[in-house]
């Protein structure tokens, strides 16, 4: 396993400095009378303080994804890096944003606060555990929110509503303990760097706990302690430290012949190429690397291909 990346260790810098994000669900809601359609979430994480952001999408579109960028900047600044994945509509956000800071003159990159411009950062394909500071805190939020929804239908607002509040529940978490009595159960959280004060409690109430269909606060409200409650039992196992990834193995090198593991691989059959460069980390350790098959050439992680014939073997021939 790598050291953590310099984006994750930058002191001295304000929250959503450096951000991760991520698409997650769909959950259905109701616009009209009779018509139901699925909304998704967007999740920015801090890869500082670990602090979340959620934020609500129509759909997966490119166009869609820029309103979601607009309304995260306007609340939390521009950062100066953003990780994701390689999701189109993220590829395709990027080539927009790109287009839009190469067509502005100089007066307008400073009233944007974008002189320098933002660094978009996407992980290698098949590789989501590049993006784990997001990848861990869907699973907690999804988790947690689709059992507390259930199969009710929301509208956008309502749902915009329980995100809202989720991500406030989220940031409340402890990452730290402030340096007094550790008896005293004070902790550090990601609220405290957002709020700039303590909030160790969150208003929840008091509301009517009513079956009434019709009394949507206290239903939303509901909805919310619900998924603070699964919250708290599903996602504090997941904060205790786990091992992996320490043994050293050889490290991939160019011509080695492997196997890349294929999703969609039809049975039978097995989908074998050649590594034609690989991209050591700052430690000499080779996670990325880009494999030659008959279908063409691919990024892929360590993680997704198995060494069958070393590069050795063939020195070993021509001996």
């Amino acid at each position: 396993m790598a050291d953590l990346p310099q984006s994750r260790l930058a002191p001295f810098t304000p929250p959503f400095h450096h951000t991760s994000c991520d698409y997650f669900g769909p959950y259905r809601v109701r616009i009209s009378r009779n018509k139901i359609v699925k909304h998704y979430a967007v999740i920015f994480t801090c890869l500082n303080t670990r602090a979340v952001h959620l934020e609500l999408a129509a759909d997966c579109t490119t166009m869609e994804f820029m309103q979601v960028l607009r309304r995260f900047y306007a609340l939390r600044g521009v950062p100066a890096l953003m990780i994701s994945d390689n999701g189109s509509q993220l590829v395709g956000a990027e080539r927009e944003l790109r287009k839009m800071v190469e067509g502005l003159d100089t007066e307008k990159l400073q009233e944007f606060s974008a002189e320098r411009g933002m660094k978009w950062q996407f992980t290698t394909p098949a590789a989501p555990h590049q993006n784990g500071c997001a990848e861990a805190l869907v699973k907690s939020c999804k988790i947690g929110l689709k059992k507390a929804i259930g199969d009710h239908v929301l509208t956008p607002l309502e749902l915009q509503t329980c995100l809202v509040e989720v991500a406030n529940l989220v940031n409340q978490r402890p990452i730290g303990r402030i340096p007094s009595d550790p008896d005293d159960g004070s902790y550090l959280c990601p609220n405290d760097m957002l709020l700039g004060r303590a909030s160790p409690t969150v208003p929840q109430g008091p509301f009517r706990h009513t079956k009434n269909p019709r009394h949507r606060l206290e239903f939303v409200q509901r909805i919310v302690d619900s998924f603070w409650t699964r919250w708290t039992r599903d996602v504090f196992p997941s904060l205790l430290p786990m091992k992996k990834w320490h043994a050293e193995k050889r490290n991939v090198r160019v011509d080695d012949v492997v196997i890349v593991q294929t999703s969609n691989a039809i049975r039978g059959t097995w989908n074998v190429g050649r590594v034609v460069s690989v991209y050591p980390g700052k430690d000499g350790r080779v996670r990325n690397m880009k494999v030659r098959t008959r279908n063409g050439e691919y990024e892929r992680p360590i993680s997704k291909i198995a060494v069958i014939y070393p590069a050795e073997g063939y020195k070993d021939q021509d001996k």
